[in-house]
């Protein structure tokens, strides 16, 4: 999975960050956007090859797996599980 592929379809579900008045375009926009930036920074912390960092690897991996097209919480599950929220 790249960062490149394209959400169609995703639902505009309420979120946090937006708020209930704002259009329905600009909400789809803001959540595939956070989504396609999320998606780029797992595929980069999958793409390394450091041996040291393969369990955090691994971790994220089963994160992704459990959050289906939905890297953004894929990530925030990751982030929450490290130690200080900054390892990976």
């Amino acid at each position: 999975m790249t960062a490149e592929r394209m959400f169609e379809g995703v639902p505009s579900a309420p979120d946090p960050w937006t708020s209930s008045d704002t259009p329905a375009e600009i909400r789809q926009f803001a959540l595939e956007s956070l989504r396609w930036q999320a998606q780029e920074i797992i595929d980069e912390l999958l793409g390394d090859t450091n041996p040291a960092e393969e369990l955090a690897r691994a971790r994220l991996r089963r994160c992704v797996a459990r959050n289906p097209g939905q890297p953004e919480k894929a990530l925030l599950e990751q982030l929450m599980a490290s130690e200080d929220g900054l390892h990976f």
